[in-house]
């Protein structure tokens, strides 16, 4: 069988999306960094000193996805079978995590309406990531056996491009898409998620 496998980084605690934004698209996992703090500027400096990079633009980032798409076919009588081709999605979502149990309600509440600005930033870059598969998919199979692979690469960094738009028209979640306008940014300042 012949096989190709790219990784496509548009890239604690750990745990599978059973439930929350996640929880529709399969093959998830949910990685956390827990973040220390009572009031909002302690929390943002933690944050600040244990957010992961961003591996696509070396940013530092509050919330990063990183999404594989892996594709394969099989050769029959020396013959490669597109038509029997598989596209393969996993991806991991790393998140900031409040670990202190003494926080303020005020402050728990800012930070649930940033949490879900964040979440619903990384959950674009996975429908993106999910919904490419299909598109990867479609163009092995309208390739010939020769040009198969250099297609598959092709679509995925079609992809890719998106999610590098997405995090240039929003500041890497920063601001809103549509109107430019900053998003709530609880701990703090500006929110930089992925």
């Amino acid at each position: 069988m012949r096989r190709a496998a790219v990784a496509l980084l548009l890239a604690a605690g750990a745990g599978q999306a059973q439930s929350g934004p996640f929880a529709a698209i399969p093959d998830v996992t949910i990685l956390y960094y827990d973040v220390a703090g009572t009031d909002l500027p302690t929390i943002r400096a933690d944050m600040r000193k244990l957010r992961p990079t961003d591996p696509a633009d070396q940013q530092r980032v509050d919330a990063l996805t990183r999404t594989a798409l892996r594709w394969s076919w099989p050769v029959r009588d020396g013959a490669c079978q597109l038509q029997d081709a598989t596209v393969t999605f996993s991806a991991t979502v790393t998140l900031p995590r409040l670990a202190d149990a003494a926080v303020p309600e005020t402050v728990r509440l800012d930070w649930a309406r940033y949490l879900a600005v964040i979440e619903a930033h990384e959950l674009a870059h996975l429908r993106n990531g999910y919904d490419g598969r299909l598109e990867l998919l479609a163009a092995i199979n309208a390739a010939t056996c020769d040009t198969a692979d250099a297609v598959a690469k092709a679509a995925l960094a079609a992809i890719q491009q998106r999610d590098f738009a997405l995090d240039r028209a929003t500041d890497h979640g920063a601001r809103d898409p549509a109107t430019g306008a900053e998003t709530p940014a609880a701990p703090a300042t500006a929110a930089r998620p992925h």
